[in-house]
């Protein structure tokens, strides 16, 4: 039984894995808690709704008993459904923040109904599944001591109004937001990115303007430092719960309206316009591609450099549980923006194959690399292996160990010859430095870690699909 990495923190309970299932231990307080919003009908609702992950109490006594066995002193335990893969917010889209944001809000509006408070707000309680958002902390749950105050709110605005304002007036990205710090950035590191005139302005007073002036007030020690929070007592919570609702909804419109207020830029989000395919070329490949994968029989596909995830979706309909990476922040946006209307078994993420999110927070094992994390039973790498030898150059023998390294079984590789348009673009001056690169010299690197099961050329273009065993 292996502990998650990264539930350690809340002494209410920690998740843990058992025989391949997800397992969240918990005290008594805990226990007695979400088993009276399971009675209620709440749990259930929220499941339903696809607002929570799937939850279900350990019954089985033969059950209860190993996992007591393991894991002592806990009054019970609840099984979650299994995410994969599991995501971080340096890995997400915009919009994809935002509605995560979104989610928090609404389920802390709805407990605030029942008397109830999240204790914490962490964009890290979030996971996507098909394209939506979950909760997945319901330890996070708690009867706090006052109702007109969320206690957790300024870790809120670190995790989801803060960047969200940063990237629509600052300029910067999620991944530079996050990596840095786990938790976001604080109300003075957020109100120095802005000069005075600007923290002042509309858009950002109340949000930043006022908070970093009351900061800077406390440091000085010339205001007093909020109070923390009473401890909850039996009775009822204190204060009028319509102000936080207030509170609630305003932060609701104002994430909401940043997000599409922020631009989906893109580097290659119109790449399927502008690339070498024509209408016979691209019609092959798909064929092709449906083909490869249905041969592979893959449960889980890593589409690397998805772009806005046609592909992907063939993958998904061929039945795989496919993770969509790019590390065009714009086509990933994009892609979800239509997951969101269309649905589909995809996790879309933001990631640089070639500089991939690395393990961060304590021990460097809190949030595992994506390394770590993804490890599928297929790889589908169409039109990147040019990108790679060239954009991040990298030698055709590393591109190889990189993708042994991430496929468990079965790899699809789109050969991109030299004399490619999409390639001459790329290498320009360099051509020399690229006149090995040739299928026989690609088939005979791959060779030392893959086996060759098809060699098939895409109709009305110089590529060529292999689909690739990896050797055992």
């Amino acid at each position: 039984m292996s502990r998650d990495s990264g539930s350690f923190r809340d002494p209410s309970g920690y998740v843990f894995q058992h025989q391949g299932r997800i397992f969240r231990a918990l005290d008594g307080g805990a226990a007695a808690l979400l088993k009276e919003l399971d009675a209620q009908g709440h749990l259930a609702r929220w499941i339903r709704e696809g607002l929570v992950v799937g939850t279900r109490f350990v019954e089985d006594p033969a059950l209860v008993a190993a996992l007591t066995a393991a894991h002592p002193g806990f009054a019970a335990f609840a099984e979650h459904d299994r995410i994969d893969p599991i995501t971080y917010p340096y890995e997400w889209s915009v919009s994809m923040l935002a509605d995560a944001g979104r989610l928090t809000l609404r389920l802390q509006g709805e407990l605030v109904q029942l008397g109830l408070s999240l204790k914490d707000a962490t964009a890290y309680n979030v996971q996507f599944v098909r394209g939506r958002p979950v909760f997945i902390d319901l330890t996070s749950i708690e009867k706090p001591a006052r109702l007109d105050l969320w206690f957790a709110l300024g870790q809120f605005n670190r995790m989801f109004l803060y960047p969200l304002l940063l990237i629509k007036h600052a300029g910067w990205d999620l991944r530079s937001y996050f990596l840095s710090n786990l938790d976001g950035r604080s109300t003075l590191q957020v109100g120095q990115a802005f000069p005075w005139h600007q923290r002042w302005s509309p858009a950002l007073a109340l949000d930043v303007g006022l908070p970093f002036a009351l900061e800077k007030k406390v440091k000085a020690g010339k205001a007093s430092a909020p109070k923390p929070p009473a401890a909850a007592t039996a009775g009822a919570p204190a204060g009028n719960p319509v102000v936080q609702q207030m509170t609630l909804r305003r932060l609701d419109k104002k994430i909401a309206a940043l997000a599409e207020a922020i631009a989906p830029e893109t580097v290659w989000g119109d790449y399927t316009q502008i690339c070498s395919y024509d209408d016979e070329a691209e019609a092959s490949k798909k064929s092709l591609v449906r083909e490869f994968l249905t041969q592979a029989q893959a449960a889980s596909v890593l589409d690397v450099g998805c772009n806005t995830g046609d592909y992907s979706r063939i993958a998904a309909d061929c039945g795989a549980s496919v993770f969509a990476t790019d590390f065009d922040v714009g086509a990933v946006e994009q892609m979800y923006r239509r997951l969101r209307k269309e649905p589909k078994s995809i996790t879309p993420m933001v990631v640089d194959i070639a500089n991939p999110s690395p393990g961060i927070g304590y021990m460097n094992a809190e949030r595992p690399s994506f390394l770590d994390r993804a490890r599928p039973d297929c790889v589908l790498a169409l039109a990147v292996i040019h990108h790679l030898l060239v954009g991040a150059n990298l030698p055709m023998g590393a591109i190889r160990d990189l993708f042994a390294s991430l496929a468990q079984k079965h790899l699809v590789l789109e050969f991109v010859p030299t004399d490619d348009v999409m390639f001459r673009k790329l290498i320009e001056f360099r051509v020399n430095l690229f006149s090995h690169v040739t299928l026989d010299h690609c088939l005979a690197v791959f060779a030392e870690k893959f086996t060759l099961l098809r060699q098939e050329p895409i109709r009305n273009s110089p590529r060529t699909l292999l689909l690739l065993a990896k050797r055992t």
